[in-house]
């Protein structure tokens, strides 16, 4: 059990953590990514600029920690405010909120990709936060003792195919000059997997 001291230090680090992300999303949104110093980011939280070296070793784990909060956020409330829907009700649910999320800064999220993952880092599974895997793991899980889902199909696998249509589609979403819905392509991608391609 945490003393009330180390519970204490540990929401300090979180708050100083969230600080230093907030404003520098806020900076990025507004004077853009490049022109974004991490003097101006520490001022803008009320923090010393070494603070920021203690959370962020670059402004590109910024970036990439947006990735990992969006998901790590709308995963726990999926799973917890979902009463009434199904296990796949939920993942389709969480790619819904997770394409507003995303789309609400299109052009952050495609910095990141752009900027901050290599082709070499999504094929070492590292997605600079943006992996769904392990949730899509646990609610499929939750389908198939539901019997939603064939049974006899490894969750983690499934999970596995679904993460990387995912984020391929989060790849072609940034490089197209036409922004689609991308709500839309995300739930239809879960449908193609669910259904399958047998006849």
């Amino acid at each position: 059990m945490m003393s009330p001291t180390t519970g204490k230090r540990e929401q300090g680090k979180f708050e100083r953590r969230e600080r230093l992300y907030e404003a520098a999303l806020a900076l990025f949104r507004t004077q853009g990514y490049e022109a974004t110093t991490v003097d101006q980011i520490t001022k803008q939280a009320g923090l010393a600029k070494g603070t920021f070296f203690n959370y962020f070793p670059t402004k590109d784990v910024v970036l990439r920690y947006l990735g990992a909060r969006e998901v790590g956020r709308l995963g726990a409330a999926t799973l917890a405010n979902g009463a009434g829907l199904t296990s796949v009700g939920k993942l389709k649910r969480l790619l819904a909120a997770l394409a507003a999320s995303l789309e609400r800064d299109r052009e952050l999220v495609c910095l990141i990709f752009r900027k901050g993952i290599s082709v070499g880092d999504l094929l070492a599974g590292d997605a600079g936060g943006f992996s769904i895997q392990p949730t899509a793991s646990l609610l499929l899980r939750q389908a198939q003792r539901a019997g939603e889902v064939n049974s006899e199909l490894d969750p983690d696998m499934l999970a596995a195919a679904l993460d990387a249509l995912y984020l391929q589609q989060l790849v072609r979403w940034c490089e197209t000059d036409t922004p689609y819905p991308l709500a839309e392509r995300l739930t239809g991608i879960l449908d193609l997997l669910l259904i399958g391609i047998t006849a």
